[in-house]
């Protein structure tokens, strides 16, 4: 049997208060995630001398692990809001469909390059300096496979996401969607080049705009989805006929 309109509406209201409980943990997530890159990772990152970090790194420091560690959950979190997201848009276009689809792929190859940055990096950099050449060519491969890779692909999936949203939320919502990509073009490109320093200085607006766009969306489509129906009140016998 079809479900009745109260189930349909409860169900998309439970959908759209669990979009929202994910915008706020993307929120929260990726910012606990930029405080530990800049205090606990920054002295292994690309953006410090070659000597410098791999002194740091070949001590296999626990907030290099638990920075990346955190990171692997933004990803995770990232495809769980698309997902959801996906589920709320009306006729769900193909655009929707690619987009998750976009961001699982991300997800693979961030993963993978979170893991080499964990496991094999530091263990490349206690070698020593004869092997240096090797350290730098797992760490270019690590940072041009997230970079560029994984977040080109996080980019097409929030640009597609926020064309497939058009007509169903405000411009300010489409402009932060629109921001994002342009911030996140950006570090595609860091990772070509390579350029550590643009990487740092379009780190932090593409996060930014992307954490923006995950609330705004969210509060956008709240309208767009119906409450349940309630029940109405039985009515005594006799009560509702005429005298």
């Amino acid at each position: 049997p079809a479900p009745s309109p109260g189930r349909s509406g409860a169900s998309h209201l439970v959908s759209a208060r669990r979009l929202e409980i994910l915008a706020w943990a993307n929120v929260g997530l990726h910012a606990l995630g930029l405080v530990v890159a800049w205090i606990g990772m920054r002295p292994g990152s690309v953006v410090m001398p070659v000597t410098e970090r791999t002194a740091y790194l070949a001590g296999n420091p626990p907030a290099w692990a638990w920075g990346w560690g955190i990171w692997m959950a933004c990803t995770l979190l990232l495809v769980a809001y698309l997902a959801a997201l996906r589920r709320l848009i009306p006729d769900r276009p193909v655009t929707a469909d690619l987009a998750v689809l976009f961001a699982v792929a991300g997800m693979a190859a961030d993963l993978l390059c979170d893991v080499v940055q964990i496991r094999v990096l530091p263990l490349v950099a206690a070698v020593g300096p004869e092997h240096r050449t090797l350290f730098l060519a797992v760490e270019r491969l690590a940072f041009t496979g997230g970079a560029t890779v994984a977040n080109g692909l996080y980019t097409a999936a929030v640009l597609l996401m926020t064309l497939s949203l058009r007509g169903h939320v405000r411009s300010l919502t489409r402009l932060a969607g629109w921001a994002t990509a342009v911030a996140g073009s950006a570090m595609v490109v860091s990772g070509l080049l390579p350029s550590p320093e643009l990487l740092q200085a379009s780190t932090g607006p593409t996060i930014g705009f992307f954490s923006l766009w995950t609330v705004l969306v969210a509060r956008d489509l709240r309208p767009l989805t119906p409450w349940p129906a309630l029940p109405s009140p039985p009515v005594p016998p006799g009560e509702g006929e005429k005298e």
